[in-house]
């Protein structure tokens, strides 16, 4: 019994003894052991070394632990909800590019894709109206993309004369801007352009340019027929106002906008006749150097005619073009134009009327007569008359180009050569792409100043460098060399670019990036002969039998220019790019200098 009672009491003091107290740990406050952790607070603290004491850290937040539900209320289970299946897109198929020739409903509309875009296009001659809607046809069209200093390709700043991707693209630099191109060797390099042109200054003809006059009185060529009135390429020139046009003065000529009952003209005719009276009157100001004045006057609206288009028919030239009365036949169905036309102008003013009718209208042909008598109110008048057809429109010719085109004729000028049709010039092609005129016809004419020529004879050549201006920029300085190989031959040479007379982009048709050229021919006066036609008035192709023939640099061509008009693609064929060469009947013409103008060495081969 009494142990009991001291096994109470001993348990009884043990219950009396305070429990030992821990001061709560701060952030700095001393610690024991490095590495040593505390929580309280919230916060989870490091003892951590500090100099040469140990010290609690700052600590770091901990997140308390979830307490259990002593009570929880047992829910169902909510399936995971599974999104309804949205139905598949079909993807936008691209739109398939026409059949190469399939027909098309308009010129101009373009139809393109990932591969490639197609045009709606002309694809030749047509003598009727059927005919017409047969050659309008889906074409492939190129479309050039160039980069430049904004959108490029290069990831470094392009240095001169070093190589680069593609022809055309341009880098802008100090002055100008390098302009990728073809040189010999089908190479692409940098070229420096100047953004305000270089003059230059050449040596002066080592001869009179009196030797570079080929005379047609030593020419063999046939004279009769159609030639005898087919017009010269020789000196001297004569005859050039046959057609009461003057090479060398002031031309009266009006421009007559006609529609009809069935097929009326459009709003926009007054941006029409101003836009082919400025070019008219610029282009024979600029390239017959202020000779040959041309006086606009345009009949400012529709001249409506009383009749549908049925009642005007227009095909006498179609009919036989050969014909000794083929001018006379087209004066007749032109007359009936004139009737409407002289009830508001006195015409013994003008000697050239040019007639248009609303785009699209491919129920007319063209009438091309030449100094014959029209009667009009005030009795009768010689007029040469020159109208809209259906050929023009679909080859999308700016009008004001077969104006010239055709005038030029009136002043003797055989033109179509060197190559007939080719996009090269208006005398070649008034729908091509530069609007040029030659400068060997304008040299015959008078028209191109002596110290834009440079002549020397094949006989006693003496080397020479020299440089060109391109024929499509307005300039005063050198346009053709001239090498005189006989009395009646000579070789021409010229450059072509991209500038002021081939910026027109008619019909979708230009340079290609990049463009510029030396290019030559032979002038042969024994081949001064009419150009050759068909009998419906077609032009016939005659590029290696002509006044004028172009000759390929030797070796084959250095570039891959792709000139895009109808089938004229071989014209690269025959262009010149720097380090390239012709060698023509003992003479080398070297190009050797290209930026600002092109640069070429003569000498004998």
């Amino acid at each position: 019994m009494k142990r009991t009672r001291l096994f109470l009491a001993f348990l009884l003091s043990l219950s009396l003894i305070t429990a030992p107290t821990f001061a709560a740990v701060k952030a700095g406050a001393k610690c024991t052991k490095a590495g040593a952790t505390s929580t309280t607070g919230g916060k989870k603290y490091t003892c951590i070394k500090s100099g040469n004491k140990l010290v609690w850290n700052k600590g770091v937040s901990i997140k308390a632990a979830t307490k259990p539900d002593l009570n929880p209320v047992l829910k169902p289970v909510q399936p995971t909800p599974v999104p309804e299946p949205k139905p598949i897109q079909p993807s936008t198929p691209e739109t398939p590019l026409p059949n190469e020739y399939s027909q098309c409903p308009k010129l101009g509309l373009m139809v393109s894709n990932s591969t490639g875009a197609k045009r709606c296009s002309w694809a030749g001659h047509a003598n009727t109206t059927e005919e017409a809607a047969q050659r309008l046809v889906w074409r492939t069209f190129q479309v050039t993309k160039i980069s430049t200093s904004q959108s490029n390709n290069y990831p470094t700043t392009p240095i001169e004369n070093a190589s680069c991707a593609n022809s055309g693209d341009t880098f802008d630099v100090t002055g100008g801007k390098l302009e990728c191109r073809w040189v010999n060797g089908k190479k692409l390099q940098w070229i420096k352009i100047n953004s305000v042109k270089k003059s230059f200054i050449n040596a002066k003809s080592p001869v009179s340019i009196d030797v570079c006059k080929l005379q047609m009185s030593a020419s063999t060529a046939d004279r009769t027929g159609r030639n005898a009135g087919g017009g010269q390429v020789g000196f001297p020139m004569v005859n050039t106002d046959k057609n009461r046009m003057q090479a060398y003065g002031t031309n009266e000529v009006l421009i007559v906008p006609v529609d009809f009952p069935d097929f009326q003209g459009g709003p926009e005719l007054k941006a029409q006749l101003e836009y082919d009276k400025k070019w008219l009157v610029n282009w024979y100001d600029y390239f017959s150097n202020g000779q040959s004045k041309f006086n606009v006057t345009v009949h400012e609206s529709w001249m409506r005619l009383p009749k549908p288009r049925s009642e005007y028919p227009t095909d006498e030239k179609s009919k036989d073009a050969l014909a000794s009365d083929s001018n006379k036949r087209q004066s007749l169905q032109a007359q009936n134009f004139i009737d409407e036309v002289t009830k508001f102008y006195d015409l013994r003013k003008f000697s050239t009327v040019y007639l248009f009718f609303p785009d699209g209208n491919y129920a007319q042909g063209d009438l091309i007569v030449r100094n014959q008598v029209f009667n009009i109110k005030e009795g009768q008048v010689n007029l040469n008359f020159f109208s809209w057809g259906r050929n023009l429109e679909g080859m999308e010719s700016p009008k004001w180009a077969y104006y010239i085109h055709e005038t030029l004729h009136d002043f003797n000028i055989i033109g179509h050569a060197p190559g007939n049709g080719w996009p090269l010039g208006n005398m070649t092609n008034q729908a091509g792409i530069s609007q040029a005129m030659n400068p060997w016809e304008q040299f015959v004419l008078g028209w191109l100043p002596a110290e834009q020529i440079y002549c020397d004879d094949a006989a006693t050549l003496k080397p020479v460098t020299l440089s060109l201006s391109p024929l499509e920029r307005e300039d005063k300085q050198t346009k053709i060399a001239v090498i005189k190989l006989s009395p009646t031959k000579a070789i021409v040479v010229e450059s072509h670019g991209i500038d002021k007379w081939s910026d027109f982009k008619a019909g979708g048709r230009e340079f290609p990036p990049g463009f510029y050229s030396v290019m030559a021919y032979i002038v042969d006066l024994d081949k001064a002969v009419a150009p050759p036609v068909n009998n419906d008035g077609s032009s016939q192709l005659n590029d290696e039998w002509a006044w004028a023939v172009w000759q390929k640099p030797v070796g084959g061509r250095s570039n891959e220019f792709n000139i895009q008009y109808f089938d004229w693609n071989k014209v690269k064929d025959y262009v010149a790019v720097l380090g390239d060469s012709f060698l023509i009947e003992g003479v080398r013409i070297k190009f050797v200098g290209t930026g600002d103008y092109e640069t070429i060495e003569i000498s004998k081969a």
